[in-house]
């Protein structure tokens, strides 16, 4: 707990051990109390660059993509890790895609450019002449030799190579939509992208989403000297004022105990990036990232997308924020259906990811339920259909 404060100086009350500790972390927050160290730690007049979105999408009942996906996979999915990672809820449509758009053009009408990003598929609806939708098929952009691919890890590991992308975009996946109008400062701030700061380890080495993430922190932490970098970056870190105490208390203890690995991701919500650190990583761990783009399918043991707000974290190019209110995951299935429908109609929160899951059992009520829910809230066409 916070025991005393002063103009520049914290100090924290913690036991390690039974005994009680004192720190004072007062180099930490020192330039906060002035105007030109707040307009520089928060970026106020700063011009911030063009922001596009990217999109991906995949209509998993389309006979010809099935068909193609058998040949490279047409084995009996058993077990829940299987199920997980390449069964039909990770390909599954719910047929939403419009209410997406929908909710782009209403929630974030100044985004520069639309990246709708596709094996070649394209809802009939969609407007291709819109002025800021571009069409990307995966051939445009990903190296002929991982293609076809069903592995979502590889598409969004090669997006910088998608032709006219800004050097700020933020990532969405075909199930995450906005709820409610948000400014370029939701997803970057002096140029930086906002990612959750929370120092700790991954839960469990028996989920799969959680051993892609050792992964990743693994290729930073043997990339960079954590805790240095930690320190250099510790007015973000132990930022009290954007992260709150508890967290800010939280980072402070890791990085005494040496539990120095980054989490910067928000689950599955979406996810602002730096085109020219994906190109960074590319460039310093080729054999990496490929040995993921070569695999048809996820499996664990691939990198993510996450290794790249890692990396931002480490090299220090992120503004601090907590994943508090910044959206909701709702993994759908009949009893979670009800709760992600209400969110949706509140429009409480910022964003919302209708998570498919092999837990959805009744896949075509839980989609009218949804349906219903989007139409209530984005009842208009947008500029993006026909």
């Amino acid at each position: 707990m916070i025991v005393e404060t002063s103009k520049y100086v914290y100090i924290f009350e913690f036991k390690l051990d039974g005994k009680t500790e004192m720190h004072a972390c007062h180099i930490i927050f020192r330039h906060l109390d002035f105007q030109q160290g707040v307009e520089e730690f928060y970026g106020y007049g700063v011009s911030m660059d063009k922001i596009d979105f990217i999109v991906s999408w995949v209509d998993g009942s389309d006979p010809e993509w099935i068909a193609e996906r058998r040949k490279y996979d047409n084995q009996v999915l058993s077990n829940p890790l299987e199920l997980e990672t390449k069964g039909d809820c990770r390909y599954r449509d719910f047929g939403l895609m419009r209410y997406w758009f929908r909710a782009i053009e209403k929630c974030a009408p100044w985004v520069n450019k639309v990246f709708f990003v596709t094996c070649g598929q394209k809802p009939k609806w969609l407007s291709e002449n819109h002025p800021k939708l571009r069409l990307v098929n995966h051939n445009d952009f990903i190296p002929s030799e991982w293609l076809p691919t069903f592995n979502a890890r590889t598409i969004s590991l090669n997006y910088h190579r998608i032709k006219d992308l800004s050097e700020h975009f933020v990532l969405f996946d075909d199930d995450v939509f906005l709820l409610q109008s948000v400014t370029s400062d939701f997803f970057f701030r002096k140029g930086n992208p906002l990612l959750n700061s929370w120092l700790r380890y991954p839960r469990s080495v028996y989920d799969n989403w959680w051993r892609v993430l050792f992964n990743d922190y693994c290729i930073v932490n043997n990339s960079f000297d954590i805790r240095r970098s930690i320190w250099e970056n510790r007015r973000k870190w132990f930022n009290v004022k954007e992260l709150g105490v508890k967290r800010a208390r939280q980072n402070l203890l890791c990085y005494l105990a040496n539990k120095t690995l980054p989490v910067g991701g928000y689950g599955h919500l979406s996810h602002p990036f730096l085109k020219s650190t994906f190109e960074e990583i590319w460039n310093r761990h080729p054999d990496v990232m490929e040995q993921t783009c070569e695999q048809k399918f996820r499996t664990d043991n691939q990198v993510n997308h996450s290794l790249v707000s890692a990396w931002n974290q480490a090299k220090g190019r992120f503004f601090p924020t907590h994943e508090r209110g910044r959206g909701a995951n709702i993994c759908i299935a009949p009893e979670t259906i009800d709760l992600a429908c209400e969110i949706i109609k509140t429009r409480c929160l910022p964003q919302i990811c209708v998570n498919d899951s092999i837990n959805n059992v009744e896949p075509d009520v839980c989609n009218m339920k949804l349906a219903e829910a989007f139409e209530s809230v984005f009842p208009s066409q947008s500029s993006f259909e026909k």
